[in-house]
């Protein structure tokens, strides 16, 4: 029995194995960023009251505007591209971030209202609302998550 007849289909072998997994891998990447991530804009408007705006261009989600009435924000405007971890907001802070498929899903504590934007729907304060192209939204103090669970504690 010849020793050395192994060596050729094992090499054969590890080379099909290795340009499996290396169209695999491209492929799962390409799924993984096709639809591209979520552009957030966060600016002030005129009053100086902080603004986010909403992009998706994949899914024709663009300028939807919240406003956060009643709060102020007098930094830059800063555009921020949600496609991976490590982003700092100019204002609010992060609650949860899945960007595994983009776009994923992004939720924030902005100001005590939270925001989760989701392909399907968008989410304020946990009520579901549709997206709708250029929409203004005004978000108040007495909305926010924060002033209703004041408002539905009981007082001794």
């Amino acid at each position: 029995m010849q020793s050395d007849g192994i060596f050729k289909p094992l090499l054969i072998t590890f080379c099909l194995a290795l340009v499996g997994y290396g169209l695999m891998f491209g492929c799962d990447r390409h799924l993984r960023s096709r639809k591209g991530a979520w552009e957030l804009t966060f600016a002030s408007s005129n009053e100086g009251e902080p603004v986010l705006t909403v992009d998706q261009p994949y899914y024709g989600i663009s300028k939807v505007r919240m406003v956060f009435k009643g709060e102020s924000f007098s930094g830059p405007t800063k555009r921020l591209r949600f496609d991976g971890p490590g982003v700092s907001l100019p204002f609010g802070k992060p609650i949860f971030f899945d960007t595994t498929y983009l776009p994923g899903s992004i939720t924030l504590d902005l100001f005590g209202h939270q925001v989760e934007v989701l392909p399907r729907t968008l989410i304020l304060n946990f009520e579901e609302r549709s997206w709708v192209e250029g929409e203004l939204i005004e978000l108040r103090p007495e909305e926010s998550l924060a002033s209703k669970a004041t408002l539905e504690t009981p007082q001794p």
